[in-house]
């Protein structure tokens, strides 16, 4: 049968089974209308108070065991997990399941921790400098490499610092290259004894070093160059005690990458037409990319042509890709046999990607990309009989064998990505790895399992916040179940937490409650929808194509429409290419210098119509703008539609520039961005914020007037939203999808409008509308908080008048001596703290004469 006669029966055979398996992403809902259910249904529409004080009501009845997994999986973590450290990289199991090591750096200086679980928890063992750890089979010993900074290293650093600020991409391509070989060059391998903590270097000569790993009975293998004759690289061995590396293949090519096969004699390592090292002018080899099973032995060679070949726990099997004719693929080869023949296992004219074995080798799983999404397949090795593994509509990514049952896989696009386990016999999955907060959606960027599958370290942003540099590393212990009482002390805390949000939401909004209502009750769905069709039949709006200049125009006039006098902001971001900001101003009634701004941007990656990346944003910002046209509020609002956004920020920083020229500052920014795609029926959408104040109107908005659902990441890089924080600070509030981002269409052809939820749209521009009557109705944050301690248990807090003209007092709150909160209402700028503790925090909010508080209060610490 040929591969393309075996591509279209499976394309049927999966098309049936997408129709008639009932999948399992989130947890089963039962016909009868059981405790659970009810509970589940409420969670489903948002109604987090109800669910979680049903979910704390079953846990106290019988039925608690019976959906106790559902509960927690739902809500959380089900596994045990131990937080390890508050930011670090780089985690790494040994092969006995018991030791494990990750990477930490302060002060410029990398350092690997190195620990070992135990009965009642982890211990560290060892702190030493070094990165790239591995561990022997043994556990005894560990090896890891050491760089020693050279003065020719800091001098290509800052060659790279200058080539990066200039601009200059060949300078910058060319010391980088420079660098890692002088990196290289300085870098040796030392063995650590996991007994006493110390190290010693390990003589491999002049060699240039990478790659190394160690055989089941302790052996270091590496790939090794001699920098003097670069032309080629060769796998060698060190035995355990012996002084000196032995030279295991001999080749005039590149050989690389070793992995020796368990239970054999044998490696398996790759040969590739260019060095694995870097360098300027090294020889490629007129020969193909291919994997080689090498007998050290007997001397025998297996060649099979591909690339990134695994070989399965047990050594009894190996897989490798190939690519030929458009065609990519995996073959697979048993081991078992004297002469091992390699057959193929999938093939698509679609791609396919990372090969994972499972430890018997009976299993194959790999990703595939059909359609707009990769999924996970599995392969049964004995028959080649290929069956799908998962079903979401988004990205799902990079299988890993737990053991023969279970599939470790990651769901998301790169900025957020989420551990799942896999069941290859039901297909059922799960969430393993959360913060257990109902809002705040925890960031996973790395993962690495145990070699038996019972445990899985996670660096993670577990807070939601990655504006800070720092990730936490987390040991999951997979099939080790929280107890009852950590289940219900997290629904407890998450109720207490959801109480005091929709508290804070009622006494914020209760001044201007019904203005709002009868605001948000405008929204129109169809003409948001014809906001978003007519930018649409522009196609691509990218800076370089027709539909740029056609949807500023339609924005223009559209907002003229509205009654704004709009105005262009010409500039040319490259070349002889001219676009253009579309800027509207709706003017304050009491305090017209206050000024907030909402942002969207209207351009599209060159290739794409950019239905949800970002008419969907334009057309919020339109409504928006339409609706406060009829509805002015006491500060003025600027409507920015930013272009070339998907050309650098080039229109916000635009934007930024000018109203800095122009004396124009902002209290705050509403930065929206993709939020108009949904992967299931719920009206759900990220808060993107750097400023909890805005982050808490954006909630309180969402839980008061819309159905829309709201989750909360502290982000804003490589969005607008960047520019703006640059030029104003920590200001930045805004809706979009990304960092949870599982739109599969993100910078595609197929960005298309029949994609877009439009009941999504209509909630978000209500949240939106909302978010805006609150930030200009009520006091902006205070400025120039200062603290001075005159001693004498007497303090004086001091700040900078509230720009607007409504402010009725202050109220100051601290904490005494004795613990006890205190709260000074007062009408200066000013305040005496008697008997304060200054190690607390000191907050100063303002109040209006509606009775309206500052929607983030300062504070002094």
């Amino acid at each position: 049968m040929t591969s393309s006669i075996r591509l279209v029966l499976s394309f049927i055979f999966l098309v049936f089974l997408t129709l008639s398996i009932a999948r399992a992403s989130q947890p089963e809902v039962q016909a009868s209308d059981d405790p659970y259910t009810l509970a589940y249904l409420k969670w489903d529409a948002g109604d987090y108070i109800g669910a979680l004080e049903d979910f704390l009501a079953i846990l106290d009845s019988e039925d608690a065991d019976l959906f106790f997994d559902q509960i927690a999986t739902l809500t959380g973590e089900l596994y045990v997990v131990d937080e390890l450290s508050k930011n670090g990289r780089n985690p790494v199991f040994s092969p006995n399941n018991r030791h494990f090591a990750w990477q930490e750096s302060r002060d410029g200086v990398t350092r690997t921790l190195v620990s070992r679980i135990t009965d009642s928890g982890t211990e560290q063992l060892h702190t030493v400098e070094g990165t790239g750890l591995i561990f022997s089979p043994d556990g005894r010993n560990a090896v890891l490499s050491r760089s020693t900074v050279s003065e020719k290293m800091v001098q290509l650093e800052q060659e790279l610092a200058r080539a990066r600020e200039n601009r200059d991409r060949d300078a910058f391509i060319q010391a980088r290259n420079e660098l890692m070989l002088e990196e290289i060059l300085n870098t040796n391998l030392y063995m650590l004894n996991l007994q006493n903590g110390e190290t010693s270097r390990i003589s491999t000569g002049p060699l240039m070093v990478q790659d190394p790993v160690f055989d089941e009975n302790g052996t270091l293998y590496f790939t090794g160059a001699d920098p003097d004759h670069p032309g080629h690289s060769d796998i060698y061995r060190l035995q355990w005690g012996a002084e000196t590396a032995e030279m295991v293949t001999g080749s005039d090519g590149y050989l690389h990458s070793p992995i020796p096969v368990p239970g054999s004699s044998r490696i398996i390592f790759r040969s590739s037409p260019g060095s694995p090292f870097p360098g300027a002018d090294l020889p490629e080899y007129d020969s193909p990319e291919s994997v080689v099973l090498f007998d050290l032995n007997r001397g025998e060679i297996t060649r099979w042509e591909g690339t990134s070949p695994v070989i399965s726990a047990s050594g009894n099997r190996v897989a490798y890709m190939y690519s030929e004719g458009g065609e990519t693929g995996i073959f697979s080869a048993d081991l078992t046999e004297q002469v091992p023949q390699a057959e193929i296992m999938a093939a698509s004219l679609f791609p396919i990607q990372n090969p994972a074995l499972s430890p018997d080798g009976s299993k194959l799983a790999y990703m595939l990309r059909e359609g707009i999404s990769w999924n996970l397949h599995m392969v049964h090795t004995a028959d080649a009989v290929d069956e799908q593994l998962s079903f979401d509509i988004q990205h799902e990514l990079f299988p890993h064998f737990l053991n023969n049952d279970k599939v470790l896989g990651m769901m998301g696009e790169s900025r957020h990505r989420r551990s799942h386990i896999y069941d290859v016999e039901t297909k059922e999955f799960h969430r393993l790895f959360h913060n257990n907060s109902v809002r705040t959606v925890s960031m996973e960027n790395e993962w690495e399992p145990s070699a038996d599958g019972s445990f899985l370290l996670v660096v993670a942003q577990r807070s939601g916040n990655t504006i800070a540099p720092e990730q936490g590393v987390y040991l999951v212990r997979i099939g080790e179940r929280i107890s009852k009482q950590t289940l219900i002390s997290r629904l407890e805390a998450n109720l207490e937490s959801e109480r005091n949000l929709l508290a804070k939401a009622e006494e914020m909004y209760g001044p201007i409650r019904d203005a709002v209502q009868a605001a948000v009750d405008e929204v129109n769905m169809t003409r948001m929808w014809h906001y978003q069709k007519s930018l649409y039949d522009f196609g691509s709006k990218h800076i370089t194509q027709p539909g740029n200049r056609k949807a500023m125009e339609y924005i223009y006039e559209t907002l003229e429409s509205f009654g704004y006098e709009p105005e262009y902001q010409w500039f040319n971001p490259a070349g002889d290419i001219e676009t253009a900001n579309v800027i509207a101003r709706l003017e304050g009634t009491t305090h017209p210098e206050v000024v907030y701004i909402l942002s969207s941007h209207f351009d599209s990656v060159q290739r794409s119509p950019g239905a949800d990346d970002n008419t969907s944003g334009t057309a919020v910002l339109l409504e928006t703008a339409r609706i406060l046209a009829k509805n002015p509020l006491p500060a003025t609002i600027i409507f920015a539609s930013l272009t070339a956004e998907e050309s650098g920020l080039l229109g916000a920083r635009e934007f930024t520039r000018l109203a800095g020229e122009e004396g124009l500052w902002a209290m705050g920014v509403i930065n929206n961005d993709m939020m108009g795609w949904t992967r299931h029926h719920r009206l759900d959408n990220t808060i993107r914020f750097s400023n909890y104040g805005i982050r808490d109107v954006q909630h309180s908005g969402a839980i008061l007037f819309t159905d829309l659902i709201t989750y909360d990441s502290r982000y804003y890089r490589n969005t607008d939203a960047h520019a703006f924080f640059d030029a104003y600070g920590d200001v930045i509030g805004g809706i979009g999808s990304y960092p949870i981002l599982g739109n599969p269409n993100y910078h595609q052809t197929t960005d298309h409008l029949e994609t877009i939820n439009h009941n999504l749209l209509k909630e978000v521009a209500k949240s939106n509308i909302a978010t805006f009557m609150m930030l200009a109705s009520a006091p902006s944050k205070v400025t120039g908080l200062s603290v001075v301690d005159f001693g004498g248990n007497r303090a004086m807090a001091q700040w900078n008048a509230n720009p607007e003209s409504d402010i009725d007092h202050y109220i100051v709150s601290y904490t005494d001596m004795m613990g006890n909160p205190h709260s000074e209402v007062v009408e200066e700028t000013k305040a005496t703290l008697r008997r304060a503790d200054l190690s607390k925090p000191v907050t100063v909010v303002a109040v209006n004469n509606r009775g309206m508080k500052g929607w983030d209060p300062t504070v002094w610490e």
